[in-house]
């Protein structure tokens, strides 16, 4: 989102600019210009927690462990709740191979902000450590519900299931990756005429028939009905696991409560847009208690597994790589050979309101707006407070935010953004679409706050089952950028615009959006160099060269000012 630049009077800093133009500094790994920053924002405000928490991390980053560790403490002095500064003195001591300091002040960042990722990943990496090195921790967990008492300590076993139709390109590699992690293969084939069944035969796989009936669900039961293993793990033909994390899950499944029947898997899927769609689907559930897939098409176990009374959890670092979408033409088959089952399946079972979601996807695929616009809405109606239609009520909200922003009806789309909103305030994509609505209606305020709070919720809180990668990625923060520079937050809009640089380097709007903040900061040297890179990556746009001009203008430089003056105006006389 490009932005103009406008003149104005030079602000006086406040201690926050201060300690951004530091952090600008410091994600450009120019350590020496963030320390001179942060000095002078603590020098400024000697109780300033943030700026010695950031000072503590330029030292962290230069080794000088014992400054690092002094600034830390002055952060946590001024600010008790201040859980990254207990996270980074966590790290500090871990480089002191002080390890229980460092683990209870993991803790304690997570005592303060249980959603903080980074401080859950280096209190798991610790924890894992010192139970490497012989120190009995107990891993922190969500539920604190008593488990249950086991017969014995037999490590579980797992039936690999699959079904499978002219796959001898993906199936070697979906084989291989988990062939000695897992007890069982059962292939079931769907009408082969490649060589399928002998590649599924040469990994050990039993193999069965099974005529094709347009049914996911009935053919993937029939390989259920072969399963002998404790647990079942449901793959497809072009997906691929790591062994070794397989070989891991065995030792989550036999720590597991009994009434945990189901466990959900990521599912990382690359498009051809350089996407990353991570979509979390039971792919592992217990045998032998007459759990079965449902739907003819985007087949799923839950229904039985809620059935049956039990509870499902989620495996969030074992992932599993899909890849059905990485190829337009891929992508493009399936949606035609789905259309017709989703249509079908809507017949069948009117009441599912997940199908009616897919349905109205499917409509917008092909340019069907008005069908697509009504299956959204009767999606959002019958998922009513059904907890397993939680997300297609979600993803429909906001789909429906979208197709109304794009028409330009903005009323409408902030009423289903806002419902999105509130109806999973930890799902990312609610806050980002309501932050485009928000931005179209000039209301940058908001449109800021919701854009921020993209990244500051914790979607593993969120009962949403699909996550974008771009959500977090350059689309965001080329609007956080923008909207910082409409609010005058040019230090803000530095760091914002700094961090989508180390995205995309290439991107000229990036580049004239630093330079407006730059400017703006009275920093000319750093806004000239962004303001000459937009220029070399779209030396056609008027409004970049108008923002140099500007910039020449104002710093009286009229030797160089004159000369682009009249190649921007040829320049526009030639667009005329």
């Amino acid at each position: 989102m490009p932005v103009k630049i406008v003149k104005s009077e030079k602000q006086k800093e406040s201690v926050a600019q201060i300690n951004n133009l530091g952090m600008s500094y410091l994600l450009k790994g120019m350590l020496e210009e963030a320390e001179i920053e942060f000095r002078k924002a603590i020098e400024k405000k000697p109780d300033y927690s943030r700026g010695h928490s950031n000072l503590g991390v330029v030292y962290l980053q230069q080794n000088r462990l014992d400054d690092a560790i002094k600034e830390f403490k002055l952060a946590i002095k001024y600010d008790p709740n201040n859980a990254e500064a207990y996270n980074n003195l966590g790290v500090a001591y871990c480089n002191r191979q002080k390890y229980t300091e460092a683990r209870d002040l993991f803790r304690k960042a997570l005592e303060i902000n249980p959603g903080y990722e980074k401080a859950r990943e280096n209190l798991m990496f610790l924890e894992s450590k010192l139970k490497l090195s012989g120190d009995r921790v107990k891993e922190v967990k969500n539920n604190n519900k008593p488990k249950k008492s086991r017969k014995s300590d037999k490590v579980p076993t797992i039936s690999l299931c699959m079904i499978v139709k002219n796959e001898e390109e993906h199936l070697p590699k979906a084989l291989n990756s988990v062939k000695d992690a897992v007890d069982e293969i059962i292939i079931v084939d769907t009408g082969s005429t490649d060589n399928t069944v002998e590649i599924a035969k040469s990994f050990g796989a039993r193999v069965y028939y099974y005529e094709w009936n347009n049914d996911f669900a009935s053919a993937r039961n029939e390989a259920l009905k072969y399963a002998t293993c404790d647990w079942i793990l449901s793959m497809d033909a072009d997906d691929e696991m790591s062994l070794e994390q397989v070989k891991r899950l065995k030792n989550i499944l036999a720590d597991l409560d009994d009434d945990i029947l189901g466990v959900q898997l990521p599912i990382y899927s690359n498009t051809p847009d350089g996407n990353v769609m991570t979509n979390y689907l039971i792919r592992l559930f217990r045998n032998n208690l007459g759990i079965k897939f449902s739907r003819r098409i985007h087949e799923v176990v839950d229904f039985s597994i809620n059935k049956l009374g039990g509870r499902i959890i989620r495996a969030t670092d074992i992932p599993v790589i899909h890849r059905g979408y990485e190829e337009v033409d891929a992508i493009k088959r399936k949606i035609e050979r789905n259309f017709k089952l989703i249509k079908e399946e809507v017949e069948n079972n009117p009441e599912d309101a997940s199908m009616w979601m897919y349905l109205a996807k499917s409509y917008c695929s092909i340019g069907d707006i008005e069908n697509g616009t009504y299956a959204y809405k009767k999606a959002i109606d019958i998922a009513g407070s059904n907890p397993l239609f939680r997300f297609a009520k979600l993803v429909s909200l906001i789909d429906l935010a979208t197709l109304y922003l794009n028409r330009g009806d903005l009323d409408l789309a902030e009423l289903y953004a806002l419902d999105a909103v509130n109806f999973d305030p930890n799902f990312p994509d609610a806050h980002y679409i309501a932050g485009n609505v928000y931005y179209r209606k000039r209301q940058f305020e908001e449109a800021y706050a919701e854009f921020q709070k993209v990244l500051e919720v914790d979607p593993m809180k969120s009962f949403g089952l699909v996550f974008s990668s771009t959500v977090r990625g350059l689309p965001l923060y080329v609007m956080l950028t923008a909207c910082a520079i409409e609010l005058k937050r040019y230090s803000e809009a530095v760091i914002y615009g700094e961090n989508a640089l180390r995205i995309s380097s290439n991107n000229p709007d990036i580049f004239n959006n630093l330079g407006i903040a730059y400017a703006n900061l009275g920093v000319f040297s750093e806004a000239r160099k962004c303001f000459e890179r937009a220029l070399e990556l779209a030396p056609d746009n008027i409004s970049f060269r108008m923002n140099m001009l500007t910039l020449l203008s104002g710093s009286g430089n009229l030797e160089e000012l004159i000369p682009q003056m009249k190649d921007t105006l040829e320049l526009l006389k030639a667009q005329v």
